[in-house]
C-alpha cells in the first residue's frame, strides 16, 4: 500500500489551516510519500479557478509519483479535496472503471469553473473525475468515472448547478438522516464484485462531532455513524483506496477523532494485495 501525504491547500482558496492539519495527520502515516506544495503560488484566478497554475503543477507531481510506485492500494492523507484527483483517477484506470466510489462529504464537489460560486477547486474534484471541467485538469483523468460509480453520502450543502447534475444523472445520494438511522445502507448499493474507494472530507461530520475542518457545515453525521458506514463498506467490498481531507487541526491533540478515522482506514487497507 502506498501512503501519501499531500498537504495541498490552494484548492480551498486561502485555507492555510488545511496544510497545518494535514501535516499533523501525516505524522501517523507509515513511511509516507510526502508531496511538495508550492509555498508562494500566484493568487490570481485563471479560467475561473484560484491558484490554477500551482494546482496543475502539484496535480502533475502527484500523478507522476503514483505512476512510478504503481501501487495496488492507496491511502491519501490530503489537504483540500482536490488532492484526491490523481489517486482516484489512477485507481479507476487500474481497475478499468470497475470501482465503487463513496463520496462522504458535506458538499457534492460537482461544480465546474463556470458554475462555481467561489472559484475554489475543492468544490470541483468529483466533476473533474467524472470527465468534466477545465481541460488541463482533465489530462490527469484518462478514464473518467461514470455517474453510477459515485455514491454521495452525507452531502447537504449543494449548489443549484450541482443539484441539477445529480438529478440529471440519477446519482445515488444517501442523506444524513438515512445514514444515522442505518449506516450500513451506504454499502448496500455498492457492487460487491468491485473494489471500493472512500473519500472522506471531515466536514461530513457535524461540527459538534468534529469542528477542525475548513468548511464546518451543520446537521452532519455523528462520529458513530461515520465509523459504522466505513466498516460496512469494508465488509461488503474490498477497499483499495481512501482519502482523508480538509482537516485544520493545530496538532495531533486537536486532531482527535480524525486520527482515529485515519487508523481505521489504515486497518481496512492493510494486508496483501
Amino acid at each position: 500500500m502506498l501512503q501519501i501525504g499531500f498537504p495541498q491547500w490552494q484548492g480551498s482558496g486561502d485555507g492555510r489551516g488545511i496544510e497545518r492539519g494535514c501535516l499533523a495527520l501525516c505524522e501517523a502515516l507509515d513511511a509516507p510519500l510526502m508531496l511538495a506544495v508550492e509555498s508562494c503560488p500566484s493568487c490570481s484566478r485563471r479560467d475561473g479557478i484560484d491558484h490554477l497554475d500551482a494546482l496543475l503543477w502539484q496535480l502533475d507531481a502527484c500523478r507522476r509519483s503514483i505512476d512510478v510506485s504503481s501501487p495496488r492500494r492507496i491511502l491519501l492523507c490530503g489537504g483540500d479535496c482536490a488532492s484526491e484527483i490523481a489517486p482516484l483517477a489512477y485507481l479507476n484506470r487500474l481497475y478499468e472503471g470497475r470501482l465503487n466510489v463513496v463520496w462522504l462529504d458535506a458538499h457534492a464537489d460537482l461544480n465546474t469553473p463556470q458554475s462555481s460560486p467561489s472559484g475554489h477547486l475543492h468544490g470541483m474534484p468529483l466533476r473533474v473525475l467524472l470527465g468534466e471541467g477545465h481541460a488541463e485538469l482533465l489530462r490527469a483523468v484518462p478514464l473518467p468515472l461514470r455517474p453510477e460509480q459515485a455514491h454521495l453520502a452525507g452531502v447537504r450543502d449543494v449548489d443549484p448547478a450541482e443539484r441539477d447534475y445529480i438529478a440529471g444523472h440519477n446519482m445515488v445520494w444517501h442523506d444524513v438522516a438515512s445514514l444515522e438511522a442505518e449506516p450500513a445502507r451506504l454499502a448496500g448499493g455498492l457492487n460487491p464484485d468491485w473494489p471500493s474507494y472512500l473519500h472522506i472530507d471531515l466536514d461530513v461530520l457535524d461540527p459538534a462531532a468534529y469542528p477542525a475542518v475548513q468548511c464546518p457545515t451543520p446537521n452532519g453525521l455523528s462520529a458513530r455513524a461515520l465509523s459504522a458506514a466505513v466498516d460496512a463498506v469494508r465488509t461488503r467490498t474490498r477497499l483499495v483506496g481512501a482519502g482523508l481531507t480538509e482537516c485544520t487541526a493545530a496538532g495531533r491533540r486537536q486532531a482527535g477523532f480524525a486520527l482515529r478515522v485515519l487508523a481505521q482506514l489504515q486497518g481496512a487497507l492493510a494486508g496483501p494485495d
